[in-house]
């Protein structure tokens, strides 16, 4: 009799789970949804008014100051797979969709134009882009953290210029001893509603502790390999 109420009980902690990360799920996307609906009759309506901003072909210009684009970034890392396959899926290759692959770019705190081999001119350019980046990450942190000839601060730069997808890698790293790349964390997660660790004492047990926070991050970046 005990162990079928411990198997209907994690039967239902199973179900519950389910459910609250599906309606999560939904509630992001409609708020991706809502606010690119939001930006798009905002640049209609510029077009219809023959503004001075309608005439702009920078991308950059019609997210300046606006809150439904910095609602969209605000979302966090939880956004950036909806936000790829808004992308992924779209008919179209046009303004929409280059300000959604700025959003995934903001979120992530990366600038793939800055790297000559990923850099980008179109929303479906970054994307192919997008996910040779996010693959390369495990690697990529591996080479960075074994690298003898580096210093502590500047595997700490390499490894933020990754963005907040390596969060999850670097904290593996930490997890095994490594706590001189912690600061990495740190900056990666400045301003981003997940907080901030600096003083934190003992770096290791706490990516232990709280590895399981970055798991889905985590999933998506291993997704794209």
């Amino acid at each position: 009799m005990k162990k079928i109420f411990i198997g209907l009980f994690v039967c239902s902690f199973l179900i519950t789970m389910f459910f609250r990360s599906h309606y999560a799920n939904a509630s992001i996307e409609k708020k991706i949804d809502s606010n690119l609906s939001l930006i798009s009759e905002k640049i209609a309506k510029e077009v219809s008014l023959r503004s001075e901003l309608s005439m702009s072909s920078n991308p950059y210009d019609y997210i300046k100051d606006n809150r439904d684009f910095d609602a969209i970034v605000s979302l966090g890392n939880e956004a950036m797979p909806y936000l790829q396959n808004k992308i992924a899926n779209s008919e179209f290759n046009g303004l929409e969709e280059y300000i959604t692959a700025i959003a995934i770019e903001k979120i992530a705190k990366v600038n793939l134009k800055k790297i000559e081999s990923l850099n980008w001119e179109t929303a479906k350019g970054f994307n192919e882009k997008w996910k040779i980046h996010l693959a390369s990450i495990p690697s990529k942190v591996d080479e960075v953290s074994s690298d003898t000839t580096l210093s502590s601060q500047e595997k700490v730069k390499k490894l933020e210029e990754l963005g907040t997808p390596a969060i999850p890698f670097i904290l593996d790293k930490v997890e095994s001893g490594d706590e001189t790349i912690f600061p990495a964390v740190v900056e990666l997660t400045r301003d981003s509603g997940t907080g901030t660790f600096q003083d934190i004492t003992n770096k290791k047990e706490w990516a232990t502790e709280h590895k399981d926070q970055f798991k889905t991050l985590k999933e998506y970046v291993l997704e794209q390999k």
